[in-house]
């Protein structure tokens, strides 16, 4: 009987850590994205609304309030900046997150390539085992031959 991996314990845990990193990751990427698509609607809110602005500009421009105008638009480009700021933050941590997977799976197959070389090992023990056996149990029965005959 093969002896067991002694290292199968780790060899799981790894397992485990590398699937639970990809979820992460995935969570990660996702936010990112959502935040990403939530700084575009942003920026093409700001175009859009300035557009606007000046299209009435150009209709009738001495009715429209410029104090009201700027005073949004600074809001909207707060809005935006904090918005960049987040998308970095959200970009750099599926980057950590995307390393810390990357060295989970290194480890799984660190792992994996011991439990291997145990396995190949261990067959190649079994192997020389049953030959032995065979050769000992021809040996008799050349032994028996020689004797009767």
């Amino acid at each position: 009987m093969s002896k067991p991996f002694r290292l199968q314990p780790i060899l799981d845990l790894a397992e485990r850590e590398a699937e639970k990193s990809a979820l992460r990751l995935g969570t990660l990427t996702a936010q990112a994205g959502q935040l990403e698509l939530k700084l575009q609607l942003l920026q093409r809110y700001r175009e859009e609304y300035l557009e606007r602005f000046r299209q009435a500009l150009r209709e009738n421009p001495r009715n429209l309030p410029f104090g009201n105008f700027h005073e949004f638009m600074d809001k909207l480009d707060t809005a935006i900046s904090q918005q960049q700021v987040t998308v970095e933050q959200a970009r750099e941590q599926v980057a950590a997150g995307r390393r810390e997977h990357i060295d989970r799976r290194r480890r799984v197959k660190a792992f994996g390539t011991l439990a291997d070389r145990h396995q190949s090992a261990t067959q190649l023990q079994e192997r020389r085992a049953e030959q032995r056996a065979l050769d000992e149990i021809s040996s008799q029965h050349s032994s028996r031959k020689a004797r009767s005959a």
